[in-house]
């Protein structure tokens, strides 16, 4: 059972806050370790990632941070500074937790670390993150992989990143009941400071893009909004592409997903499926060319062409994957209409959360006013806004601290 505790936040960094609230709570003591894993942000490729086609995106500079350390015994204590619980139990007791609570995602890495006898005893952890939570910037991945990451650390077991991020997937399947594709955990562990990570989501093959903006930045904003249809909605739209699928198959039976359809196949054959159906097909077909072009225009720094692809992305999910709404739309048109606003799109799964914007910095102030302003008097609550500083890349490079109390 979760149990309610007080906390009071201290005013340290995320790292320092973690390592602070271990020994607060849990008592002074023993090695403490500090590993963190960012979220991130998809620049160009939605819903394509459960089509085995390909994504891009890129870490933030916002992460989850894990404090651990080893206990002589088998208990787990577990404490979040942000919802301010605590669960202790048993290793080798899966607790009965909410499903797809913050606590779920931790004690199903446990469960399964331990069942490839790779946790010899039990730990105490402290958890923040500074990930907007149901943002859609997998703040749930984040927090996996800072777990598999500290854990890792603590016990030292070898584990390869995309084996981690395959088990963090596995993770959020089978013990928080989210089937979610590769991209978030992939782009949590593997993603790197300076760089895009272009994903081809049959293959599993990594590329990571350097990305120089130059007088250029990257603004998220945070719509606020409910997304409580993105769950529903989003075993719909598997339901529909995996329909397109099997319509598809029996004019080719070595289609197995979306990825293998065309173009020309859709103008074809299209007319014979359900216009729902066609809708979806299309919106992941071209998608998948959106993303390889966009690779590409990073690639030789067309950063227009990159920010085109952007808005032709963000339309295709409003109008042919429909998985866009009213706040989102009114903040990528508010980008827009303001001269400087390279390109604009929303990014995850959808109907809430954020959009990604790729601004000039001298029109930062207008698109920051511009938005802010028409949002607030639209929807009555203002968007948090803010830049994108240096992405961060998963690891435990905050290494272990003898007697973290005399830091402090």
């Amino acid at each position: 059972m979760l149990n309610p505790i007080s906390i009071t936040l201290s005013d340290a960094t995320p790292a320092e806050r973690v390592r602070i609230a271990l020994e607060q709570h849990f008592g002074p003591g023993g090695d403490v370790y500090v590993a963190l894993a960012p979220g991130r942000v998809n620049l160009i490729g939605d819903h394509t990632d459960y089509n085995d086609g390909f994504v891009f995106p890129m870490t933030i500079d916002r992460a989850v941070y894990v404090a651990l350390r080893k206990r002589p015994d088998t208990t787990v204590r577990l404490l979040s500074l942000n919802f301010a619980q605590e669960l202790i139990y048993e290793i080798d007791h899966q607790p009965g937790v909410q499903t797809a609570s913050w606590a779920s995602y931790i004690t199903g890495i446990v469960a399964e670390l331990r069942r490839r006898s790779l946790l010899p005893a039990g730990f105490d952890a402290a958890i923040y993150g500074d990930v907007p939570l149901g943002s859609g910037l997998s703040s749930s991945a984040a927090l996996e992989v800072a777990t598999i990451v500290a854990l890792q650390r603590l016990y030292g077991f070898s584990m390869a990143p995309k084996d981690a991020a395959l088990l963090a997937q596995y993770v959020e399947h089978t013990y928080a009941g989210v089937k979610c594709g590769i991209m978030d955990q992939f782009a949590s562990r593997l993603g790197r400071m300076g760089h895009a990570l272009f994903l081809d989501c049959r293959t599993q093959h990594v590329e990571h893009v350097p990305i120089d903006l130059g007088d250029l930045a990257l603004v998220m904003v945070n719509s606020k909004a409910p997304r409580e249809l993105a769950s529903s909605a989003y075993n719909t739209r598997r339901a529909e592409c995996e329909a397109g699928v099997a319509f598809f198959r029996q004019f080719d039976p070595s289609i197995t997903a979306l990825r293998d359809v065309t173009l020309d196949m859709i103008e074809h054959y299209g007319s014979g499926l359900p216009e729902n159906v066609r809708k979806r097909c299309l919106h992941v077909v071209t998608e998948n060319r959106r993303v390889l072009d966009a690779k590409a225009a990073l690639e030789r720094k067309d950063l227009p062409a990159f920010g085109h692809l952007m808005t032709e992305s963000h339309r295709s999910l409003r109008d042919l994957y429909e998985v866009s709404s009213f706040p989102l739309d009114h903040l990528v048109d508010a980008a827009l209409s303001v001269e400087g606003t390279l390109g604009a799109r929303l990014t995850g799964a959808g109907f809430g959360g954020c959009t990604v914007n790729l601004v000039r910095k001298d029109a930062l102030p207008a698109v920051t006013e511009r938005l802010i302003q028409t949002y607030s008097a639209t929807f009555g609550k203002e968007p948090e806004v803010f830049v994108l500083g240096r992405n961060l890349e998963a690891g435990s490079d905050l290494q272990g601290v003898r007697n973290p109390s005399m830091m402090h």
